[in-house]
């Protein structure tokens, strides 16, 4: 074993070695840290003794071999992560640490990675490949923008203005007058109609605005989420907060690389006409679903039969929860145009 682990670093050293492409520096001294450096990396900081100006071939180099290499535990944990439901989140909490990346280390750079693909990549290729099929998205958002605009006519007897719907809100009595927040939501409408003078560019604002603040939402859910476990095993011994924690950090990061296939999977779609990889792209969400059923049974030790029922209402508290909060996103996001 002892034998095996000194063989495996001495090739990621290697490796390591031959991808890197800079400059060693003559002086024995760590710019970081200031202690004798006797090899090419430092012993008290890990900081390679290299030179400090570097070309943008070097910067490039270097940047692909951090995303790529990530102390060489990108690659294995994405693939235990997915060969072995409920593995990894069992590993890290027998304390198998240093040979997989960090849960929170591996969610914050897997959702990064897959924001930055969604709004610089995935979308502005799916304007260019939809540029034709803007007048369908027109029409559709501009019907339920019709719809808005009919239950307010209807209402209010077809007021032009929101001064005007004030004025017809003031003939009333107290009892019969709208709500704070429903003349709030009211005078947003008017506001919408004013600046908006295409229905298709507020459904894409309203969506954009969504999705931006989607991750910060989803990063403030996760503990809510793992609260919920805790709720649901209340009464299952050797099971506290940070096991359910680490369980959700893991689930999450599976399901932004799954969405991540399947928007490639909808671009090819765009691209191509072919519906075939959208229907994989249905049935791989639908995998997710039953590769989650199975690490939560492996994770928590479950018959079969117990597990059912633990999932059944563990995912329909959560999905409780995220439907709460994706209600609460929108009129925010709405009050928010």
């Amino acid at each position: 074993m002892v034998q095996m682990l000194v063989q495996n670093l001495s090739e990621c050293h290697i490796v390591s070695k031959s991808m890197s492409h800079s400059t060693l520096r003559q002086e024995q001294t760590c710019l970081n840290c200031g202690q004798n450096v006797h090899d090419r990396f430092c012993s008290y900081c890990g900081q390679e003794n290299r030179e400090p100006h570097e070309t943008f071939w070097s910067l490039l180099i270097h940047f692909v071999e951090d995303i790529f290499h990530y102390d060489g535990k990108l690659f294995t944990t994405v693939k235990q992560l997915f060969m072995k439901p409920g593995y990894l989140s069992a590993e890290y909490l027998r304390g198998k640490r240093t040979v997989y990346l960090h849960p929170i280390r591996f969610y914050l750079f897997t959702s990064a990675f897959f924001f930055i693909c969604l709004f610089y990549v995935f979308h502005p290729l799916e304007k260019f490949l939809e540029a034709g099929k803007v007048k369908n998205k027109a029409e559709t958002s501009e019907s339920i923008l019709n719809i808005q605009h009919g239950l307010i006519q209807d209402k209010k007897d077809n007021p032009k203005t929101f001064e005007a719907y004030l004025f017809e809100q003031s003939k009333l009595p107290l009892e019969q007058r709208d709500t704070e927040f429903e003349q709030r939501l009211i005078k947003q409408v008017y506001n919408i109609g004013k600046q908006y003078t295409n229905p298709a560019t507020l459904f894409e604002d309203l969506l954009e605005t969504m999705l931006h603040k989607m991750s910060t939402l989803l990063f403030i859910a996760l503990p809510l989420l793992a609260f919920l476990l805790q709720l649901v095993f209340i009464r299952r011994k050797g099971f506290y907060y940070m096991h359910h924690g680490i369980f959700v950090l893991h689930m999450a990061t599976s399901l932004f690389l799954v969405l991540f296939v399947t928007e490639i999977l909808s671009l090819m779609t765009t691209a191509s006409h072919v519906s075939l990889f959208s229907a994989i792209g249905v049935w791989i969400i639908y995998a997710w679903f039953v590769y989650y059923f199975i690490s939560f049974k492996r994770f928590y030790q479950l018959s079969w039969k117990k597990a059912v029922v633990y999932f059944i209402g563990a995912t329909f508290l959560q999905n409780l929860l995220m439907m709460i909060i994706f209600l609460g996103l929108l009129v925010f996001s709405f009050f928010n145009l």
